[in-house]
């Protein structure tokens, strides 16, 4: 009996030793399964997210954009200004979108002295400066017209022009009110709009000879484009940086429905080429041009010289009505650029028609390059073509924009930027939210963060009537929120969503899980062992 007790004691003892083990490496199982491969699992697997403002920038739309502008008006007498201010200031009183402060500007001291509208305006501008995007009218007596817009900051108006017609001219032409509406409309149907500016464009002069051994067309191009073009685009640099270059292109297939039109010329005919047609040439003349070779949008500016075969080639309307303007005939398709028909002389179609040796002749800068600058002009949406009853234009004489109009466009540009950018961020914010398994990393926050804070600096700096820093800010936050939007890091994990990881890692961790399932299990049956011998 001693025997058995003792041998039964040893046993106990045994079993409490070995169960001592079991329960350490059970609970040193489940600490590194849980406490170590758990929280590693988890750290290696949660997608990577910057903190971002997207409740400030869901709240982007809330505050509307409103620009400050300044238009003083000068008269003979000084109660009519103050009642043209008046009513004016009615007129804009509940605009949501400017801000316009009307100013009297009284006679100057030397005023006698200015026989002309220019000499005035210098004296006007002596003692009453101007800023970028302000403009003044000034009336002056025995003017033909209502109204007659300068080439720069001023309009010139007749002494029975009425408020109404100053504020019909502000909101068509100076303010351009029905195109910032069209930007900031939510509703697509309102009208059409234009991309927003982009930051860089190249612009590509291409001159197209199909026929060089019949047509000798002598032009230097090169020098014309550093004539003209490159000088025009330095003075509308603010916006956008523009790369050009020239290149002649020989041979090429040229594909267009052409019909001839008998005449009283010497040749007796020329040929016609309608409306309707103009986007088959152009495709065909799309296909002979060099690809470009950066990933910049481009602008094609197309001088294209019809062999005398098919010359001169003239377009015509739906009504077979002649389109040629001032000798010139060619057409613009935003945003692919425009085409200069550029027939040759009558005299070397002639010598082409008697069978004589092919005439060499210069292609007209002047005139070419002058409908260049005009196709910029709308391609590049900077140009007013919206016409009013008497009101009139100066024609532009210098190698630059009207002032106004350029500044219209700044304006203009500033308010797509920032509403372009306020639209991209918040359908980024919306993405995200939506999208939980998009990640964010620092570059990404940080383009997010910085289009942010310069929209809101931007449509600051147009309340405050600074035009110059408004553009700036608002072509940066444009910038900043496409680099954001399209980063290629936001697709890292797109196409592997949560589900994706629960199909991959339940496999993985369902067999690691079970032996500790089942040492939680053993871990309670020991420990109700040792509970059950303490009550005995």
């Amino acid at each position: 009996m001693e025997t058995t007790s003792a041998s039964t004691v040893k046993t106990k003892r045994k079993d409490k030793s070995e169960d001592k083990y079991r329960i350490g490496a059970t609970v040193a199982f489940i600490v590194v399964i849980i406490g170590i491969g758990v929280p590693m699992w988890w750290k290696t697997t949660t997608v990577y997210r910057v903190s971002l403002p997207s409740n400030a920038i869901l709240g982007l739309s809330e505050k509307p954009i409103k620009t400050a502008v300044q238009v003083a008006i000068y008269t003979q007498g000084s109660s009519r200004a103050q009642l043209l201010i008046s009513e004016l200031q009615s007129a804009f009183s509940d605009s949501e979108i400017w801000a316009v402060e009307f100013k009297h500007m009284p006679p100057p001291a030397r005023a006698h002295e200015a026989h002309t509208p220019a000499a005035l305006e210098k004296l006007l501008l002596e003692e009453h400066p101007q800023s970028v995007g302000d403009f003044m009218f000034i009336e002056w007596p025995n003017l033909e017209e209502e109204i007659l817009l300068t080439t720069e900051r001023s309009a010139l108006m007749r002494s029975d022009t009425t408020a109404n017609k100053l504020a019909q001219v502000l909101h068509s032409k100076i303010l351009q009110s029905y195109r910032i509406n069209q930007i900031l409309s939510a509703d697509d149907r309102f009208g059409a709009k234009s991309e927003a500016p982009q930051p860089a464009y190249d612009v590509i002069v291409s001159v197209l000879n199909p026929k060089p051994r019949l047509t000798y067309a002598q032009w230097n191009v090169s020098m014309a484009v550093k004539t003209y073009v490159e000088p025009w685009l330095a003075q509308v640099s603010d916006i956008s940086n523009y790369t050009v270059r020239s290149q002649w292109k020989y041979r090429v297939a040229i594909e267009a429905d052409l019909k001839q039109v008998r005449d009283e010329t010497k040749l007796g005919r020329h040929y016609a080429l309608l409306e309707t047609d103009l986007p088959h040439l152009l495709t065909s003349i799309s296909q002979n041009l060099s690809a470009s070779t950066t990933d910049k949008p481009a602008i094609n500016l197309v001088v294209y010289i019809p062999p005398c075969k098919t010359a001169p080639l003239h377009i015509y309307n739906s009504k077979y009505q002649r389109l040629t303007r001032n000798g010139v005939d060619a057409f613009i398709s935003p945003p692919w650029g425009g085409v200069i028909i550029a027939n040759p002389p009558e005299s070397v179609c002639l010598a082409y028609a008697n069978n004589e040796q092919p005439l060499p002749y210069h292609v007209s800068t002047t005139d070419n390059m002058q409908v260049m600058l005009d196709q910029l002009h709308k391609l590049l949406d900077i140009s007013s073509e919206l016409q009013l009853e008497g009101v009139k234009t100066v024609d532009i004489e210098q190698l630059a924009p009207r002032r106004w109009e350029y500044e219209a466009y700044l304006r203009r540009s500033a308010i797509r930027h920032i509403a372009t950018a306020s639209r991209t961020l918040q359908s980024l914010i919306n993405l995200l939210d939506q999208i939980s398994y998009i990640v964010i990393n620092d570059e990404v926050a940080a383009a997010i963060t910085s289009s942010y804070a310069d929209i809101s600096a931007a449509k600051v700096a147009l309340l405050e009537h600074r035009l110059d820093d408004a553009s700036a800010l608002a072509k940066r936050a444009f910038v900043a929120s496409e680099r954001g939007f399209f980063d290629a890091s936001l697709l890292a994990q797109l196409y592997f969503p949560d589900e994706q990881k629960y199909a991959i890692y339940i496999p993985l961790f369902l067999p690691v899980l079970v032996p500790v399932l089942s040492s939680f299990n053993m871990l309670r049956r020991v420990l109700q062992n040792i509970r059950k011998e303490k009550q005995q």
